[in-house]
């Protein structure tokens, strides 16, 4: 999926399954790329690839559902598994549709996984890789995560045009010059003229500056309250896009507008911010007076949401990597409230959790809202040692999840609450808020 750069969340991203493939024994001496092999498909797997077994040896197909029969093209031989393309539909699943984008194809686009897919088989396959991820990798038994997940995956209701921020590319060939993006695990350009998930209008206005620019060029794109802004700069030129754009959330009636670059982190969904902001307070349920650490904060909207509860008598910390984001999360904060209840810190977290958090009280909660890599072993076992009383996880890697909540059930917090989005329809990624609260604090 293309993503912003310098997006908080663009950090490296996971392995494409949670099928231990490394450690099979099957050999893929003999297998070479470009090879066709004939398959039959068993289930999803993280990544937006799909399992099948050639003699036994483990293939991840993309373009693919589970229990096809199909035709498939090697395009890469690991150690221990492969990696392939159905190219040939024998038997296709019942839910299959016709992709709506002519891009979505077998070396085409990777910005889109399951564009092949009816909406509501999607979200079935984004549950599964969930529900896999918090047994593997969380440890959690399957009644426990049979009640987590009871509720399913909320659907935000718009499934196309719905991505707020993209990056393109200059294609040209003979004359001709069109957007671009990567092709699936590739530094090739595809043609994404017919984008089908990109803002609409966005989108456009990214195309005429794109084929229009005398010179191959990268064009950012994002949506706000004003609409669509895009930056065109020099396909290989060091500067950065300097245009910003505006976000609104609501809390209690009250409004406040956020500020960030073209090609800075916001969430691409536009319903999925307030989503977030909503979940995380109904579960922490803060109170006038509480402390409350908000970790990887971004340009602030979780902490300005908890600031609101917590009034002057309490404070909200806000902990946030990136200068510029720290810096529009004060000037947000100076104009928000009338007294200083959150303290902005611009600081690495895992860095600021082992010194300077210290100083500070033990807070009532903590909210962390890590890149896809998850917050991890140190900063994890660090707040859980401070024993705040409710602790709320925002992961958007299914995979991290399982391995931070593991973390956090050796530290003695369980996992008693888990609320998952589609956020981005037609790709394999989701959105998850999980609330622990200490293990004897739940009967």
């Amino acid at each position: 999926m293309p993503t912003d750069p310098g997006a908080r969340r663009s950090a490296k991203p996971e392995p494409a399954s949670t099928v231990d493939a490394n450690r099979a024994s099957m050999s893929t001496s003999g297998y070479a790329v470009g090879q066709q092999l004939d398959v039959t498909l068993e289930r999803v797997a993280h990544g937006g690839h799909f399992v099948a077994r050639h003699d036994g040896l483990v293939v991840f197909v993309r373009h693919a559902l589970p229990g096809e029969h199909v035709t498939v093209r090697v395009t890469e031989v690991s150690s221990h598994y492969l990696r392939a393309d159905a190219i040939t539909i024998h038997s296709p699943h019942p839910l299959r549709v016709v992709p709506a984008c002519p891009s979505f194809e077998p070396g085409g686009c990777g910005g889109c996984d399951f564009l092949h897919a009816d909406i509501a088989l999607q979200r079935d396959l984004k549950l599964q890789v969930l529900r896999e991820a918090l047994a593997r990798q969380g440890k959690l038994a399957e009644d426990h995560i049979a009640v987590l997940t009871a509720d399913g995956m909320t659907d935000l209701g718009v499934h196309e045009g719905w991505r707020t921020r993209m990056r393109y590319r200059t294609i040209r060939n003979t004359g001709d010059v069109r957007l671009g993006l990567r092709a699936h695990r590739s530094d090739q350009l595809v043609d994404a003229s017919s984008c089908v998930i990109a803002d609409p209008i966005g989108h456009a206005r990214a195309a005429d500056l794109v084929t229009s620019a005398d010179e191959d060029v990268d064009a950012f794109m994002a949506v706000g309250e004003d609409g669509p802004v895009v930056d065109v700069l020099t396909a290989h030129g060091r500067e950065r896009p300097r245009s910003h754009v505006r976000h609104s959330l609501a809390v209690n009636g009250s409004s406040m507008e956020f500020r960030t670059r073209v090609d800075g982190f916001w969430q691409v969904h536009p319903r999925l911010a307030q989503a977030l902001v909503d979940t995380v307070l109904q579960w922490a349920e803060p109170k006038p007076g509480d402390r409350w650490w908000d970790l990887y904060a971004g340009v602030g909207p979780i902490a300005w949401a908890l600031g609101m509860r917590v009034e002057s008598a309490g404070h909200v910390w806000a902990v946030e990597g990136s200068a510029y984001a720290a810096r529009e999360a004060r000037r947000i904060f100076d104009n928000a409230f009338p007294d200083p209840r959150v303290s902005v810190i611009h600081a690495d977290v895992r860095r600021w959790i082992a010194t300077a958090a210290r100083d500070h009280a033990d807070p009532d909660g903590v909210v962390l809202d890590p890149p896809r890599t998850g917050a991890g072993r140190a900063v994890l076992e660090a707040v859980a040692a401070r024993r705040p009383r409710r602790l709320i996880l925002v992961a958007c890697d299914p995979v991290a999840l399982g391995r931070d909540t593991a973390i956090l059930a050796a530290s003695g917090y369980r996992l008693d609450k888990l609320r998952s989005w589609d956020g981005f329809s037609h790709t394999h990624h989701l959105e998850t808020a999980a609330l622990f609260e200490p293990g004897d604090q739940i009967s």
